[in-house]
């Protein structure tokens, strides 16, 4: 005990109960001096007796505690955390039975740890062991070499096995190395598309730290080593040999320790002569029973074969490549002729194996089939039976017969996600490659393809809508991976109209996506398809967009550029009232945003005074109020800032806007702290920690976590308050908001420092 503390008294006890009168106050609407009085009641003293306990001083007696501990619950909502040091700052003698009674210990599993990987979901139900080659790579692995690389024919089976490795080095099998997370990278999907800089950004989101993807490529470069650097990550490069990046190449070969790189390639190049090389060849005869009994199995002619020389002549007539063998027996199946006549054929056959397989598979296919196996490659990442019957035109029975054959023969792959999910139909890239040129012959078809699905989206889009904003988020969601796809692939073959009516429709989803560089491509992108389709509304709000991504980014010359096109095109192009009304408000945010962050404050504050005269949505004004109170922040007058803030925040969350209270309560609350109003700051920073979390946005999320930790040591819970600021500090670095991160860790550093000093001064 400090000296001169009296015996009766306990800081703090005094500090824990003021922010429970805070909190019983929020929660009911009241204000502290009448939830003073009514706790005064209850304890038959008077308003002023709890105002002296809430200086430190404990009550005379237990129950006196025990209807404290009672109202925090009950009325103020506080947990077990909190009310375990109450009842311990209280001095109360049975504390952990009337902890235990109050607030019961959860009966819950501990969650297993996060498993860190983006594996694909495997395309086959059983994995036939490749005995010797599983053994060499693991081998290879288990070396000081950075790269085991499995070389081999298309079809052999190559991204099976290391998708097996992958997922085995994630176990804790005996004989397997160990590795915390597994990063996947395939360039099957868009060949020659992956280079360094994408296996950059696929480590860092793989790895939870999108916010490393905004940056430069250097700095991007230096961060996702140190990722590297401090746990053991298998990065498995699929499909290399239609890669064309040689920096990725010698990347690899010197990925940092304890790090390590898998990689699958069609051919051997002398750049990788230091690697570890395992050549998968064609299946031997066990290897080929194996697989062909479970391929028949799935076609339903386990009858069809019986004898061994069966199986052998078919390993010759296919080289034992898994990928031919399962094209063979879908021929027999569906030719309707013994797997002797078949064999024969391809004995026969003067060209490429794959390409008299292919050619006689598409000859076995209707017209239905032919166009769902043409829609299959807008979706580089698989679609689902629903998907590509959209995409394709073809629905109902025609869709279930058409996807069974094309399984049959093994020109779809299924990936089996798991029960709750429906299955993803995918292509091999062999089957991609010939698909590719089935698709060129048909161009019309496919810009009728991306229309089909973008008008089925839309018409869910608008169903969705009738639920609420959480449903309609949820189906986009649901949609994220083909949205993407199709953005790209929209824009780079300059589809503009299609583009805008997705982009437009997703935009919400695009909104609430980590702060990294994609967020920022496809605004940049609809303004570009907006100016060549003449949509200029679209295009001034889509730059006017991009102006405020910039200034978030802190990038101001960028900000300022972009907000100087926007001001050039509003005043050259002739929009309607209407028009004109709903981008003036984004105009003078933009413009706003843009002042205060290049220190300019008070004429952004003059701006948004002039034109919330103007401004009768209730949202609109809240916004620009919002900002006002920023301005005045930014210029060092709190008091006003305070005082807009307070008024603003008077009303209710729906009324406001999610964002709008976020921002509101993290600045006011910020200026509560700084004065020491750390009882006024409580339900501020309580009302930001419901809608960051009901929001799941991170960067608010780690804003409540530095007012908590502020609080924290404003209480003197030093551990609880390094607790906050370390998760602070983690979300700020993963999510790359350098300048918070940099104020977060010289908190860290300044709460060290107190605490130290604390200890110092403390008598023995």
């Amino acid at each position: 005990m400090a000296k001169g503390t009296p015996a009766n008294r306990n800081e703090t006890f005094g500090r824990l109960l003021s922010g429970m009168v805070s909190s019983i106050a929020y929660y009911e609407g009241k204000s502290t001096a009448i939830v003073e009085e009514e706790l005064g009641a209850a304890l038959n003293v008077v308003g002023k007796t709890v105002q002296r306990y809430k200086a430190g001083y404990l009550p005379p007696g237990d129950e006196a505690v025990r209807v404290l501990a009672e109202a925090a619950v009950r009325r103020g909502f506080l947990g077990r955390e909190w009310l375990q040091r109450f009842l311990h700052a209280a001095r109360y003698p049975f504390a952990d039975k009337l902890l235990d009674e109050l607030c019961p210990a959860p009966q819950v599993r501990p969650r297993p740890p996060r498993v860190y990987e983006n594996l694909p979901a495997p395309t086959y139900s059983q994995f036939v062991m490749r005995e010797q080659a599983f053994a060499e790579v693991l081998d290879g692995l288990s070396k000081r070499t950075a790269v085991v690389l499995i070389v081999g024919l298309g079809g052999n089976g190559k991204t099976s096995l290391a998708r097996e490795v992958a997922a085995r080095c994630l176990s804790d099998a005996s004989g397997i190395p160990r590795f915390h997370a597994v990063v996947w990278v395939s360039d099957k999907d868009r060949p020659g598309t992956t280079n360094l800089s994408t296996v950059l950004d696929e480590i860092a989101r793989t790895l939870d730290y999108p916010g490393f993807t905004q940056f430069d490529y250097e700095e991007k470069r230096r961060e996702v080593e140190q990722l590297l650097r401090r746990q053991q990550v298998l990065v498995v490069i699929d499909n290399f040999e239609t890669i064309t990046d040689g920096a990725l190449l010698t990347w690899l070969l010197n990925l940092p320790e304890p790090s390590k790189a898998l990689v699958t390639s069609r051919e051997y190049r002398r750049e990788w002569r230091s690697s570890w090389p395992v050549e998968l060849r064609g299946m031997s005869a066990v290897e080929a029973w194996a697989f062909t009994a479970e391929r028949l199995e799935l076609l339903r002619m386990s009858d069809i074969l019986s004898a061994s020389e069966a199986v052998e002549s078919l390993i010759a007539a296919t080289g034992g490549n898994p990928k031919a063998i399962g094209l063979t027996l879908g021929l027999v199946k569906y030719e309707r002729r013994s797997l002797h006549l078949v064999l024969e054929d391809l004995y026969a056959a003067r060209g490429e194996l794959f390409d008299d397989l292919f050619l006689r598979a598409w000859a076995l296919l209707d017209e239905a089939a032919r166009r769902i196996l043409i829609a299959a490659p807008l979706f580089p990442r698989g679609a689902s039976r629903a998907a590509l019957g959209v995409a394709a035109d073809v629905q109902s029975f025609v869709l279930d017969r058409s996807i069974e054959r094309l399984a049959d023969l093994a020109l779809l792959d299924v990936q089996h996600v798991d029960v709750f999910r429906d299955s993803l139909y995918t292509l091999h890239p062999l089957v991609r490659a010939f698909t590719r040129m089935r698709q060129q012959e048909q161009p019309m078809f496919t810009r009728g393809a991306y229309e089909r699905w973008v008008a089925s989206f839309l018409h869910q889009l608008v169903a969705a809508e009738q639920g609420g904003e959480s449903a309609a988020l949820e189906l986009m969601s649901q949609h994220s991976q083909t949205i993407q796809a199709f953005l790209d692939q929209l824009y780079e073959q300059q589809h503009w109209q299609l583009y805008l009516q997705l982009y437009i429709a997703a935009h919400p989803l695009l909104n609430i996506a980590p702060l990294h560089r994609p967020r920022v491509d496809y605004p940049r992108w609809a303004a570009e398809a907006a100016g060549a389709t003449g949509a200029y509304e679209v295009q001034l709000r889509s730059l006017l967009q991009l102006t405020r991504l910039y200034v978030y980014h802190r990038e101001l010359d960028l900000a300022q550029n972009t907000l100087a096109q926007a001001e050039q095109l509003w005043d050259a192009v002739l929009l309607d009232a209407e028009a004109r009304h709903r981008v003036s408000k984004r105009m003078t945010a933009a413009r706003a945003l843009t002042l205060i962050y290049t220190g300019r404050s008070e004429p952004a504050y003059n701006l948004l005074t002039d034109y919330l005269a103007q401004v009768r949505d209730p949202e609109d004004i809240s916004e620009i109020s919002y900002y006002r109170a920023l301005c005045r922040r930014k210029l060092g007058r709190n008091q006003e800032a305070k005082q807009l803030l307070i008024t603003l925040l008077e009303q209710p969350d729906q009324a406001l806007g999610r964002m709008t209270v976020c921002r509101a309560c993290a600045t006011l609350a910020g200026i509560y702290l700084e004065e020491g109003e750390a009882e006024l700051a409580v339900p501020v920073v309580k009302r930001h920690a419901a809608v960051a979390f009901e929001m799941r946005d991170r960067y608010q999320i780690a804003r409540v976590r530095r007012s908590q930790s502020w609080l924290l040591e404003m209480q003197g819970e030093w551990e609880a308050a390094r607790d906050a600021i370390l998760e602070a500090i983690d979300l700020f670095e993963r999510i790359g908001m350098r300048r918070e991160l940099a104020e977060a860790r010289q908190a860290l550093a300044d709460l060290d420092a107190g605490a130290a000093a604390g200890e110092a001064a403390a008598p023995a």
